[in-house]
């Protein structure tokens, strides 16, 4: 039998993901099929081939690289695929914990190799830890420095620029993809986006309703709050007029046993 070469790996865009709440039991039947029919649109095998990069799905995880080469796959254009991925899984009741990172990779066939495969799914599954996608802080030095890395009309500065719009810090200092506001600007009617706000707010209520114990699942549904309510605040800077009970309607409030805010009125004498 011949033995099949296979390629050496390079620089590359390595995106890992694990699909949250695919498995949940109460998940109506195709409603998988209908999720992995979203990842393939959002992350097109056309342009896969087209950019030489490499996606497969297995059960929850999904993994996605693309050699990093002029005229190549951009991070820009990842993230905001993200973005549009987990926006459009919102009303699935499904989300996205993961990590895009710079690393080697190749593929033949169905077969992956490469360290950065392995960083973008140790920084998934060790680093991540909430619903939310996190950029390597390597792949953004890179950016900086390696004009592959970014549109050919972009000076260094307007692509970091964009790059910086769709992503937000989190209070550990990591940077994750703010699938929450970046969606915002990609809808033209506000009650569209109000209404994609409002469904998001049902699925964090939901998750932290059905939590019983401080754990890692729990902490999850916990940040994810956290995360929604901090757009909120945006929301109320922003350009839509709100009432009183749309306000009450965006807002997930701390009735979960597992969260608690203080009362405005609480402050030491």
């Amino acid at each position: 039998m011949k033995e099949t070469l296979l390629p050496r790996p390079r620089p590359c865009i390595v995106t890992a993901l694990e699909l949250l709440g695919l498995d949940d039991p109460e998940m109506p039947e195709g409603r998988a099929r209908q999720v992995f029919s979203i990842v393939q649109r959002h992350i097109d095998p056309e342009t896969v081939k087209l950019y030489g990069g490499h996606l497969s799905l297995a059960a929850r995880r999904v993994l996605h690289f693309a050699p990093i080469r002029r005229a190549g796959w951009l991070l820009f254009w990842q993230a905001l695929n993200v973005a549009h991925l987990q926006s459009d899984l919102v009303p699935l009741g499904v989300l996205v914990r993961g990590a895009i990172a710079l690393g080697d990779a190749a593929a033949q066939g169905d077969l992956a190799i490469g360290r950065g495969i392995a960083e973008a799914e140790r920084l998934r599954d060790e680093v991540a830890l909430v619903p939310r996608v996190i950029v390597d802080p390597r792949l953004l030095r890179e950016a900086e420095q390696n004009a592959d890395l970014r549109a050919p009309q972009h000076s260094v500065m307007e692509e970091l620029g964009y790059i910086r719009e769709l992503l937000r810090e989190d209070g550990d200092g990591l940077l994750f993809v703010d699938y929450l506001w970046a969606f915002s600007s990609e809808v033209d009617e506000p009650p569209l986006y109000l209404e994609f706000f409002k469904e998001h707010r049902r699925l964090v209520t939901r998750k932290l309703d059905s939590a019983t114990v401080l754990d890692r699942s729990s902490h999850a549904w916990i940040w994810l709050r956290s995360y929604h309510n901090r757009v909120f605040k945006q929301l109320l800077k922003s350009r839509w007029p709100l009432d009183g009970q749309e306000l009450l309607d965006l807002r997930v409030p701390a009735t979960s046993p597992l969260v608690y805010s203080f009362p405005p009125s609480a402050k030491a004498p």
